[in-house]
């Protein structure tokens, strides 16, 4: 398959809108009506300017990061695609690959099986309604 035709079925623009809508997910996850107080226990780091650097480079890397996991997930849910396979892809990808990785990562410095879940549940969440947005959004 030629890298071309892999991009050409994919749909900018619910790409960049799912990628704008993860931060709304991002901000209520991490907000206290779900899970910031217990994240900034676990992580003993609350986010602010003062210990994570600068917010626009920060906000930016990560609009990057999560723009190119939601552009890879659309080449791997294809064009032909349907709402319960994105749901079903976003879900898998978040599984196999996310949470193994970020779980490997926590083991060796030592994060809580808590905060594990919290921030492996923030991807598991927003790939699978992003695969269940582009199975649906042709």
């Amino acid at each position: 398959m030629h890298l071309i035709s892999l991009f050409s079925g994919i749909n900018w623009l619910a790409v960049i809108i799912i990628t704008i809508l993860s931060f709304g997910l991002g901000s209520l996850w991490h907000s206290n009506l779900l899970f910031g107080k217990v994240w900034a226990e676990d992580s003993k780091t609350p986010y602010n300017s003062n210990n994570h650097g600068n917010p626009a480079l920060i906000f930016g890397l990560t609009a990057l990061l999560h723009l190119i996991a939601v552009i890879g997930l659309a080449v791997l849910i294809g064009k032909n695609s349907n709402p319960i396979a994105g749901f079903i892809f976003g879900l898998m990808v978040s599984l196999i690959w996310i949470s193994t990785a970020i779980g490997v990562t926590y083991i060796f410095v030592g994060r809580t099986f808590r905060l594990f879940l919290i921030d492996a549940g923030f991807y598991l969440v927003f790939l699978s309604l992003a695969g269940l947005i582009l199975g649906t959004w042709h």
